[in-house]
């Protein structure tokens, strides 16, 4: 009888868990708006995400206050997502390197076609298999070009939550980290948590397209 009670105790909690994770209405309309991406034209918009454990480096600058931000972000970034996240200084593991300079010896760290992605304060490059699980990011940001600390803090972070898979902004939700235009924005609020933790549900595989997701919100 305890047994029965204590199957029934879950399987409410689970019913309930899953409710809470449904996206409000304007919530959905950006997630529809960022969760999708085509790699090449032709393909369908799909999901691209981790699902191996993510092991990150830092090159290029030691300063306090963009470590601190690269840590914070990728912390809370494990809570939201569930994913192993983990610093890594052993480089036949590290699958997630942020380069902080353009000198000879950061780019050294970095694929040689890397600067066929990058221009400017910077650039990324991803690699994804054919499930459309993503397990390589390189990424460069040219701190030294930055106006300020804060710009800087701002790029990185924005730099690696669209690395978990989140390649396309929105121009409809100015106060969030997902917008397309700068608005220096460096905390999660409820709305941006609660699109990362829809998008690393579970059930969300990678390769599914926006027909395949819908119904999981429904």
């Amino acid at each position: 009888m305890k047994k029965i009670k204590l199957f029934i105790f879950l399987t409410f909690t689970c019913i309930v868990t899953v409710s809470a994770q449904q996206l409000t209405q304007k919530e959905k309309v950006i997630f529809d708006e960022i969760a999708y991406h085509r790699r090449k034209t032709g393909e369908y918009e799909k999901i691209h995400k981790w699902v191996v454990p993510i092991r990150y480096k830092i090159v290029g600058d030691s300063s306090k206050y963009i470590i601190n931000e690269i840590d914070s972000t990728f912390s809370q970034l494990r809570r939201l997502t569930h994913l192993d996240i983990q610093k890594s200084n052993d480089d036949d593991e590290v699958n997630f390197v942020i380069a902080l300079s353009t000198s000879p010896e950061v780019l050294s760290n970095l694929s040689n076609n890397f600067e066929n992605f990058s221009a400017g304060y910077g650039g990324y490059f991803y690699r994804a298999n054919a499930k459309s699980e993503i397990y390589k990011i390189e990424s460069l940001y040219a701190l030294s070009k930055y106006k300020s600390k804060a710009d800087a803090r701002y790029a990185v972070r924005k730099g690696i939550i669209r690395n978990l898979g989140f390649f396309k902004g929105t121009a409809n939700a100015p106060s969030s980290v997902f917008y397309k235009e700068a608005n220096q924005k460096l905390k999660f609020d409820a709305f941006d948590s609660n699109l990362i933790t829809a998008f690393y549900n579970e059930k969300i595989k990678p390769g599914m397209t926006k027909d395949e997701v819908d119904p999981l919100f429904q």
